[in-house]
């Protein structure tokens, strides 16, 4: 599982690095922002209120947004472990960072449950903004780590935004996701739908040896081994705990449980 999940990683984040190289030779004018589901999220308020899109969103952005929601729904965050461009070069730095330290760094379970609220306060700070600050522009570019760099520095981004980008990479070497874990305002907006996601990890009690290595191969620092099902709202059925079992069916996907 874990290589046809690097090969689907691979494509969507060689599919990014090619629309950025044809954005900057000029032959589109198309940005990863085209193909953002957040921007759709971003762009409801003012569809409803003036029926226009904000700024440089359009319908495609609230589509991926429709897409995003069902998929969610059905497979939890896979999105984010299977898919998302910034999430698989957090990943891979994150495996970096774990070989040179022979483990993930975890963050205490307080501390680390108050910086998660971060990322709600981040949801509820980007649409605010955009609605008042910045006029229905989207400002928000020049913090976003992933227009800034799958744009190489784009349209509106700022002088620091470069220093945004080298903080959540250097972060994901230390703590594995750091962004994704407690600033991403996509991924908030999708915890209550992931809770309830259909396709999740079921642990089987009567084969499972306790041994604890799927704990320690989360990179989301869910305790697998004390659960009888994943519901987790971080779980992205990256299926790194099922590669780490050493017990045959002791760890296997289900739907809904069954």
């Amino acid at each position: 599982m874990r290589v046809l999940r690097t090969i689907v990683q691979t494509l969507f984040l060689a599919g990014v690095v090619a629309l950025l190289a044809r954005g900057l030779s000029g032959l589109t004018p198309n940005t990863c922002e085209t193909y953002c589901p957040f921007g759709g999220l971003v762009a409801i308020f003012p569809l409803a209120k003036y029926r226009a899109y904000t700024c440089a969103l359009t319908e495609f952005n609230v589509a991926l947004l429709v897409s995003l929601i069902v998929l969610t729904f059905a497979t939890k965050k896979s999105f984010c472990s299977w898919i998302c461009p910034l999430g698989t070069v957090q990943e891979w730095i994150g495996r970096a960072g774990k070989k040179a330290f022979g483990r993930y760094i975890r963050v205490p379970s307080m501390p680390d449950k108050t910086l998660m609220l971060l990322r709600y306060a981040v949801l509820i700070a980007v649409p605010v903004l955009t609605y008042t600050v910045w006029k229905y522009d989207l400002g928000f570019r020049a913090f976003d780590p992933f227009y800034i760099l799958f744009t190489w520095g784009g349209h509106e981004t700022a002088a620091f935004s470069v220093y945004i980008v080298i903080g959540v990479l250097a972060a994901a070497f230390f703590l594995p996701f750091a962004w994704c874990r407690y600033l991403c305002p996509l991924g908030a907006a999708m915890d209550p739908l992931s809770r309830a996601g259909g396709l999740r990890l079921r642990r089987n009690a009567e084969t499972c040896t306790d041994c604890g290595r799927c704990d320690k191969a989360c990179p989301h620092a869910i305790p697998v081994s004390s659960v009888e099902e994943v519901t987790a709202r971080n779980c992205t059925n990256c299926m790194e705990c099922v590669e780490e079992c050493p017990e045959k069916g002791a760890l296997e996907l289900s739907w809904f449980g069954k």
